[in-house]
């Protein structure tokens, strides 16, 4: 009965772990999505301010230069 007992010991174990391990995981997953999404949403402005910037650089010189 004692080997029984440590088996499923065990096997309690086991599971424990892989359930603690499987929702750390999603978790890392989970952040990891947000994170990439903020990145890509951060890079979209980036890139039109810098369009914006590049426009106003333009800008004057061709008024300048009728």
């Amino acid at each position: 009965m004692l080997q029984m007992s440590k088996l499923l010991n065990s096997r309690d174990e086991w599971k424990n772990k892989a359930t603690e391990r499987a929702a750390e995981l999603r978790e890392l997953r989970k952040t990891q999505k947000r994170h990439l999404k903020k990145i890509a949403e951060l890079k979209r402005n980036n890139c039109q301010l810098e369009q914006l910037v590049e426009a106003k650089k333009t800008l004057p010189s061709s008024i300048s230069q009728p």
